[in-house]
Order: C-alpha cells, then sequence, then structure tokens
C-alpha cells in the first residue's frame, strides 16, 4: 500500500500495485490538464467549456452505473449533499481553474494551484483529527518550496496578472482541498460512482448557467480537435481522476496522500520535455530535487507512523491478553 496502513483500519482488498497505479494516472491526468484547458480555449468559452466537460463527465460515471447494474442513486443520507457538493467541488474549483489564465500568469499560477496540500494538510488537522507531524510539516515546507522555485523564471512575466487571477487560482486549490475533506468524512463507500457523477452534473449546470449570460456572443467551434480534447478532459481527466482521487481518500490519511500532488508539476514539466523537446533548467532541476525530498520524506514519516502505530497496537493487545 501507499502509505503502509489503511485509514479504516481493515486490510485493502486492492493490491498495493492497483492503487499505486491509480495515483500516478490521478499525476498524469493533473499535469496534463492545464495543457489541454489551454489548447481548448481556443475552441469554447472557458466557464461554457468547464460546464460541458463536468456534465459530460458525470453522465459517464452514470452510464456506467446503469451499464454495469449498479445503483444509479447514492444511498439516502447522501442525496441531500449533492447539490452543496457539487458546488464546491465543481462549480467552484473548475469555474476557477478555467478562468485564473486569463488573470494572471502561468508561473505564479502554477504556485498557487499547487497549493493544495497545504489546505489538506491544514483542514485535516482541524476537522480530521489527523496528526500534524514535525515530518509531514516539513514535507509541506519543501514541497510548497519546490513549487515556488520551478514557477519562479515566470512568476511576474505576464502583464496580465491581477489580484482576482491570483484568487481565482488560489481558488481552484482551496474548494478542491474543501471537497477532499469532506468526501473523506462522508465516507460513501458503494455510493461514490453514483454520488460523483450526480455532483458533477449539480455543479456543471450554474456553469452552463452563467456563461449563457456573461458569455454571449462567444460561440463553441465544435471542431474534431476540441471534441477530442473535451471527452479526454471529461473521461481520463474528470470522471476516472476524481473517482480515483476520492477513492483514495477512503483508504489513506488525507494530509499524507495529498503530499503526492506535489509530483504533478514535475510531471507536467517531464511532459514539457518529451512532448516539446524543453530540457529542465538548473533551476528546474532544484526544484524537482526539492520536492522530491518532499515526497520521499513524507513516504519515511507515513511509514515510520504505521509501524508506531502497529507496535502500539501489539502492546495494547499484549497488555490485554490473559
Amino acid at each position: 500500500m501507499l502509505f503502509g496502513k489503511t485509514t479504516i483500519g481493515r486490510p485493502a482488498p486492492h493490491t498495493k500495485c492497483f492503487e499505486a497505479i491509480v495515483m500516478v494516472g490521478i499525476v498524469l491526468s493533473a499535469a496534463a490538464c492545464y495543457p489541454l484547458i489551454n489548447l481548448g480555449l481556443s475552441y469554447a468559452p472557458p466557464l461554457r467549456f468547464a460546464g460541458t466537460r463536468v456534465i459530460l463527465a458525470g453522465v459517464c460515471l452514470l452510464g456506467f452505473c446503469l451499464s454495469s447494474g449498479r445503483r444509479i442513486w447514492p444511498s439516502e443520507n447522501l442525496r441531500r449533499w449533492i447539490v452543496p457538493f457539487g458546488l464546491v467541488a465543481t462549480t467552484l474549483t473548475f469555474g476557477s481553474m478555467f478562468l485564473a489564465p486569463a488573470f494572471t500568469g502561468a508561473g505564479l499560477a502554477a504556485v498557487l494551484g499547487n497549493t493544495q496540500p497545504l489546505f489538506i494538510i491544514i483542514l485535516g488537522t482541524v476537522f480530521l483529527g489527523e496528526r500534524l507531524t514535525a515530518g509531514k510539516l516539513f514535507a509541506l515546507v519543501l514541497g510548497i518550496t519546490g513549487v515556488v522555485v520551478l514557477a519562479f523564471p515566470s512568476i511576474g512575466a505576464s502583464g496580465s496578472r491581477v489580484l482576482i487571477g491570483d484568487l481565482l487560482a488560489l481558488g481552484v486549490a482551496a474548494n478542491a482541498a474543501v471537497a477532499s475533506i469532506l468526501i473523506k468524512r462522508s465516507r460513501p463507500g458503494a455510493s461514490l460512482i453514483p454520488f460523483t457523477g450526480w455532483q458533477l452534473v449539480a455543479g456543471g449546470i450554474p456553469l452552463l448557467l452563467i456563461s449563457a449570460i456573461a458569455e454571449q456572443g462567444h460561440a463553441t467551434k465544435w471542431q474534431p480537435a476540441y471534441l477530442a480534447i473535451l471527452i479526454t478532459l471529461a473521461v481520463a481527466g474528470t470522471a476516472l481522476t476524481t473517482v480515483g482521487w476520492f477513492w483514495l481518500l477512503q483508504r489513506y490519511e488525507a494530509g499524507r496522500l495529498s503530499i503526492l500532488l506535489f509530483c504533478v508539476p514535475i510531471t507536467g514539466l517531464t511532459l514539457a520535455a518529451i512532448i516539446q523537446g524543453e530540457l529542465p533548467t538548473v533551476l528546474e532541476w532544484i526544484g524537482v530535487g526539492v520536492i522530491m525530498a518532499a515526497v520521499g520524506l513524507a513516504l519515511c514519516d507515513s511509514r515510520a507512523a504505521a509501524r508506531a502505530e502497529a507496535k502500539s497496537g501489539t502492546a495494547i493487545a499484549v497488555g490485554n491478553a490473559p
């Protein structure tokens, strides 16, 4: 398993390999997300693009439930949370994600957009009772430092950077973190896929409604390239990634799991090198090294905590033996 022991306190039915594949898929998808968004914005206005993406993703998940014989509605206690959760996890998060590039520079957006672990660790400590260990805190500081180093050359390079753009980029991380904490507290279990599907649809509708008012006169170019981008972002970048992330959150401590999200900017840098031939600079190599140190420290801290917990459990069991 990624972090030793699951947070639900029982052996996981899935293997360590499968969990690692899910996390790798999430990181790859998140890294490819912004380049695809930038390409797609030349075909459709941001809010309409965002709303179409998430509604299509939700429909795909609900269609999967129908075709596989799963129940299409989540459990009764979760149904009342579909709209509120959709507004936070989908409307605010994706709306900010698609609007931010128009107001702020790419470098600053990269820094603010990758601060989600900071919010998750703070919220997890306050609302989930997760321990804020020295190792976790140091890993967090290292991770954010690495992201700043990676983005440093382009911070301030764009004249379009304004306060509203900074807040939008920061809002992406903050809203996504709140959604992660809420889904962990709710423990959807077997309702995970239908709940995710419905909240994506519920959160996408306001985006399209706002677009109908604010983006009048901006036509969508329904060309094959746009359809390919839209489907890729909806299925791989939203439906599968969201379900995968929410599934992992049910199994691991949110704060420790979030440290792995620092791998996203590294993966984006790697993809740029492979696809566009952009070799990393010395400063970027330093940023990569700092982030990898943060991830490694988080893994070591998690495994140490798991061993300590196992030892404590053994000691209690021995102490209670007749």
